[in-house]
């Protein structure tokens, strides 16, 4: 048993070890966010201020990029380099781990997707992979020393959290089949609050967004229905995958 006088010095470290552990935590969490901030916007100013002179990013893709200038140069020209497009980056809130390490050091990491924007088209969920940051206290300040960016492949698809419940005679009228011009039988029947769509080999359950718009429960589908002027109530039927036209579609009977 230690005794008592040691025991009380050992408990002190455990306690302060433990206050700066969350201390670096929280501001390293704090930079993270304001680097993400600036990377989204790409405001390459706030970016640089908040890596290292030597930082090297790893990517399971495009590999190695070395120092400062190579990162920031390889962003102005990729994420970046168009202006009509934008990529956004975010990180699964309930996946990012912080570990302390010793020497003025601490790791975040978990999982990050990116969202794609093309002008004049609504936003998309571009993929995701794993990502594990080195940060290092310099001068004061938390900076970006190391970045890992690896396993990118498709993001699953986590459809929105809330939906619309419309009255039964409004789901009714959006029954029925549909020819498309590449699908020619396309069947829309009501499931319980929502509608059952059958194509082929895909199925997938309808819950509405708004009174004529439903999305996929299963995969990033949308669907809007629409009543053309002069057509006698002839339900028509759009189908958007990743937030572009994949089908458009005529109720036939």
């Amino acid at each position: 048993m230690l005794p008592r006088v040691l025991l009380f010095f050992v408990l002190q470290f455990v306690v302060a070890t433990a206050f700066a552990a969350d201390g670096d935590e929280q501001a390293i969490r704090a930079a993270d966010a304001r680097y993400w901030q600036a990377y989204n916007a790409c405001d390459f100013d706030a970016m640089g201020g908040l890596l290292t002179d030597d930082i090297e990013f790893y990517h399971d893709v495009t590999g190695l990029t070395a120092g400062k200038a190579a990162v920031l140069e390889s962003l102005r020209k990729g994420p970046c380099g168009t202006p009509a497009m934008r990529l956004r980056r975010e990180a699964v809130a309930e996946s990012v781990r912080f570990d302390p390490l010793a020497g003025g050091f601490g790791l975040l990491s978990g999982t990050h997707r990116f969202f794609f924007t093309e002008a004049g088209k609504p936003e998309r969920l571009d993929g995701q992979a794993g990502f594990t940051v080195l940060w290092q206290a310099v001068d004061g300040q938390w900076r970006m020393r190391r970045v890992f960016s690896y396993a990118h492949g498709p993001a699953p698809h986590v459809p929105p959290s809330s939906h619309l419940t419309l009255a039964p005679e409004v789901l009714a009228g959006y029954a029925g089949h549909y020819a498309g011009k590449r699908i020619t039988d396309i069947l829309v029947a009501v499931d319980g609050e929502g509608l059952r769509l059958t194509a082929g080999d895909l199925v997938v359950t309808l819950r509405a967004e708004t009174p004529t718009r439903f999305f996929a429960l299963e995969r990033n589908l949308r669907f809007e229905f629409a009543t053309p002027p002069g057509q006698d109530g002839a339900q028509t039927l759009t189908v958007y995958e990743n937030g572009d036209v994949a089908e458009t579609a005529t109720q036939v009977r």
